[in-house]
């Protein structure tokens, strides 16, 4: 039989690129290996021993000695171990201390296989440094580094042994550097499905130090554990086999290990959700690994890179609106700008502005204001609460000020009485996600100052007629009103909807954000072919998507995903691509003029049921009902609107309390028939 993958190539004949030339040649799953060494000497001394295991082992892969590392282009992967001249004498950080020994080799292999398109697998130290160097000079878009993962498998066994457990129970993660700044996620560690106490963590540290100094110490070199994490690394990385692995990675702008799901050779990011503690050594892992090659990159990488690099941005502004509101968002970074023209122009006003003094949010990318903040938050007695879903440590100062920390995002928040709200990150995408959410709630309280209101209900217009469905979580609000949209009505909102009495009308505006369809509905109502067809082809959905909801479109699973508390995972779409991906209409306001309360229950046909249900105070949102979006820094008014004028309008709307099967086509029609009156 054919092998699945043609050649690799191996670029180093010492410790490791024996082992895993040999591991290569005895593993029969490519037709050839291709070696190259700096003298030439080794790669054919090496080629001629592995034709001699090859023919005891009737092995069919071919060794072959390859003069330059640019006659690798060919392979579909390329493994780089080679290392410089130098004596390593250091104690400590003992991996980095062959950075100036071993980054010229590296530069320069780099040049030799500019904008390779295969598979680059890094072994050579320090590992999380030279990724980057290697995949930013040769412009290569597949680079992964070795390193975090045998880490991960030193801790597994350690662990194991301290509790008396099979390896195979431990399941864990070391992310961050491969060096002294390693992080172990203690905090989410398990035992089988249980949580287990990883004490004391700092035996389980010197043990993952200890472990390379004892193979050194009797072998000279470590070399079948990172030759192991590179086959395994190939075999993900080419599609053999899918698997969970720690690599070295560009991860929002950081090169550093952390687990990936490849599913079919496509990676997704799992990164495990950190504690306060760890989320901070991974912060300094990353200044340090980032210090670490600020020098390389004035060295090796053209000017014009370091000069887009290090050049400033001007400021960029958007100014956001709806109704008689606004609020302006700054930035350091354009991304974060563009975001908010995306993610709030289709159902409000979002404009490039210039930049304004009176900006209501500024929001930089700043990792010295990033550290600045949190050690200061980390330093006070301080709050903790949930904030979109993640983590939020607040101190407050006598005088007012907020300040906030978000390990898990690496993002810090700051808010003085009468100014605006600053927000920092180390990247772009979670300083915008940050900017988004927090300008809609500036003007969130600006809305409800002005007398409005917020309601839990999904809504679609038609000639500026709204009908708003209500319910709890999973009673149909999404579903009934994506049912409206396929069927030429305008989707005004998922989730949740601003209300205001004028006059004698109700006048309804939106509630932007990502709109959250699951793996069933959108596979019921026909949207998943083409919304797996474009994951697939590179093209993103919203970033607070789970991994998992990526990795089941990518492989085309269409069951229903949970979390161990039972909350469904699914798609998370931009407002954009609700029209862009799945052909809605969105409406930008309307007026109240049905309500429906829906209620799923499968094998049934729709029908209207016969009970009186009307809109009640627990319909809306409060400062003590809201569970996503607490008012942390304090931009909501003291006193809401009284809901009372709007509970007796609204009381006045025609209601109707209905069942809804499965069936997509008899809901629909049900639906028409229900409200056909309504426009």
């Amino acid at each position: 039989m054919t092998p699945p993958v043609g050649a690799v190539g191996v670029i180093g004949a010492g410790a490791v690129g024996q082992s895993v030339a040999m591991l290569l040649a005895a593993g029969g799953w490519c037709e050839s290996v291709r070696i190259v060494s700096r003298t030439g000497l080794s790669a054919q001394a090496l080629v001629t021993d592995l034709e001699d295991m090859c023919q005891v082992t009737a092995s069919s892969v071919r060794a072959v000695h390859a003069p330059d590392a640019g006659q690798l282009t060919s392979c579909e992967a390329v493994v780089v171990c080679p290392r410089g001249d130098f004596t390593n004498t250091a104690r400590t950080n003992i991996r980095m201390a062959g950075l100036n020994a071993n980054a010229p080799v590296i530069a320069s292999l780099a040049r030799k296989l500019a904008h390779y398109q295969g598979l680059v697998v890094m072994v050579t130290n320090p590992v999380d440094v030279l990724t980057r160097l290697f995949a930013e000079v040769s412009g290569c878009p597949h680079v992964y580094g070795v390193g975090s993962n045998t880490d991960t498998a030193r801790y597994r066994l350690t662990l194991a042994r301290l509790l008396n457990v099979s390896p195979q129970a431990v399941n864990g993660h070391v992310i961050g550097e491969h060096g002294d700044q390693a992080v172990v996620c203690a905090s989410t560690t398990r035992v089988g499905d249980l949580p287990v106490p990883v004490v004391p963590l700092r035996q389980v540290r010197d043990e993952l130090t200890d472990r390379p100094r004892r193979i050194n110490a009797g072998l000279g070199r470590t070399r079948c554990g990172p030759a192991g994490a590179v086959i395994a690394a190939l075999r993900a990385g080419l599609g053999l086999d899918d698997a969970v692995t720690e690599l070295c990675v560009n991860h929002e702008g950081q090169w550093r290990g952390i687990p990936l799901r490849f599913t079919a050779g496509t990676p997704t990011v799992c990164l495990p959700r950190l504690d306060a503690a760890e989320a901070r050594q991974l912060i300094a892992a990353d200044a340090k690994l980032r210090d670490a090659y600020e020098p390389l990159a004035r060295l090796y990488l053209p000017a014009q890179s370091r000069q887009k690099e290090k050049t400033a941005v001007p400021q960029t502004a958007v100014r956001i609106a709806t109704a008689t509101q606004a609020a302006t968002v700054t930035s350091n970074s354009p991304v974060v700008t563009d975001w908010a023209l995306r993610y709030f122009g289709p159902w409000w006003n979002a404009t490039s502005t210039a930049p304004d003094a009176d900006a209501a949010v500024i929001a930089d990318v700043n990792p010295d204001r990033v550290t600045e903040i949190a050690q200061r938050v980390a330093d006070h007695s301080h709050e903790e609460t949930v904030y979109a879903n993640s983590t939020m440590h607040v101190d407050r100062d006598d005088d007012g000020t907020v300040s906030a920390s978000q390990p898990d995002h690496k993002l810090v928040y700051r808010a003085e009485p009468g100014g605006p709200l600053h927000i920092y990150g180390y990247e772009d995408v979670p300083v915008a996600l940050a900017a988004a959410r927090l300008a809609r709630e500036v003007v969130r309280g600006q809305l409800l100052a002005d007398g409005w209101s917020t309601l839990h209900a999904s809504a679609v217009v038609r000639d500026g007629q709204t009908v708003l469905t209500l319910g709890d979580k999973g009673a149909g609000k999404t579903t009934t009103a994506l049912l409206l949209a396929r069927a030429d009505w305008q989707l005004l909102a998922n989730d949740r909807v601003f209300i205001r009495r004028e006059d004698d009308r109700l006048r309804v505006l939106p509630w932007p954000s990502a709109a959250a369809i699951g793996l069933g509905l959108l596979d019921a109502l026909g949207w998943y072919d083409q919304v797996r067809d474009r994951v697939q082809r590179g093209e993103q959905l919203h970033p607070t998507q789970h991994q998992k909801v990526t990795a089941a479109l990518h492989s085309g699973s269409r069951t229903p995903l949970r979390t161990e508390a039972g909350k469904e995972l699914k798609p998370q779409f931009f407002p954009d691509q609700l029209h862009s991906w799945l052909g809605l209409t969105l409406a930008t306001e309307g007026h109240a003029a049905r309500i429906l309360f829906p209620r799923i229950t499968p094998g049934t046909e729709p029908a209207l049921l016969d009970e009186d249900r009307n809109v009640g105070v627990g319909d809306f949102f409060t400062a003590g009902t809201e569970d996503r979006y607490p008012d942390v820094f304090g931009l909501l008014p003291t006193y809401l609107p009284d809901t009372q004028p709007l509970l007796e309008l609204l009381g006045e709307l025609p209601r109707n309390v209905l069942s809804l099967g499965h069936d997509v086509k008899a809901n629909t029609d049900f639906l028409a028939q229900v409200i056909g009156s309504t426009a």
